[in-house]
């Protein structure tokens, strides 16, 4: 039972030393088709009301970085048509750089019982397995948004529908340079306990009598 324990442990352990590692601190290999479907099927074990599945991804290939980073170009030109060289080269790279390139879509069902609250939380859960994953894989990952994550000539380039959203880029690869450590954060910043209200007292308060014409008695 307790090497049962030690093990389940580290394997937390592991988990607790994830960190998003920015596409500069990545390089080649990322994971392989066979690593790329492990995360995938771990990011589709993430709770999820309703077995909705409100999301997916998108896969761009390296025979196909170019053709993505002349879109990044001309989303950033319709954004800054005063963008420099070095504003257009770094959209560019966004597109060339990570070994493995993802978009992550969220596809909310609307005519649904579900909330659309809980089924962005669904997709979230499943983004979140999805990094989770490919850390204990040994893969550095990381997920980037943006303005160009709304820019709806980039959207149909994307074949993003009109009821998706973008919610950002996924970049995974070997790690490297590590990330510089992560800001300790304390569990109690995020965690209360309730505490019930106390139920109203059962003692009215004490009133004072009142004739019959609403008056004091003796008035």
């Amino acid at each position: 039972m307790d090497r049962e324990i030690d093990h389940a442990e580290a394997l937390l352990a592991g988990l607790l030393e994830r960190r998003s590692v920015s596409p500069k601190r990545l390089c080649a290999p990322g994971p392989g088709l066979d690593k790329l479907d492990l995360i995938l099927q771990a990011a589709l074990r993430a709770p999820d009301h309703g077995a909705l599945q409100p999301w997916r991804v998108i896969e761009f290939r390296a025979d196909e970085r170019d053709a993505l980073a002349n879109c990044l170009e001309q989303e950033k030109l319709r954004r800054d048509p005063l963008a420099s060289d070095k504003d257009l080269q770094r959209a560019r790279e966004h597109a060339l750089r990570p070994p493995v390139l993802l978009g992550f879509v969220v596809m909310p069902r609307e005519r649904c019982k579900v909330p659309l609250r809980e089924q962005w939380l669904a997709a979230g859960a499943a983004l979140g397995n999805l990094l989770n994953a490919a850390h204990l894989l040994g893969f550095g990952a990381i997920m980037l948004s943006g303005e160009r994550c709304f820019d709806t000539v980039l959207l149909r380039q994307l074949r993003v529908q009109p009821h998706e959203s973008l919610a950002g880029f996924i970049s995974i690869g070997s790690i490297a340079q590590a990330a510089p450590p992560a800001r300790p954060v304390l569990p109690a910043q995020v965690w209360s306990c309730w505490i019930p209200e106390l139920p109203p007292s059962s003692a009215a308060p004490a009133q004072e009598n009142h004739d019959a014409d609403g008056g004091h008695p003796g008035t």
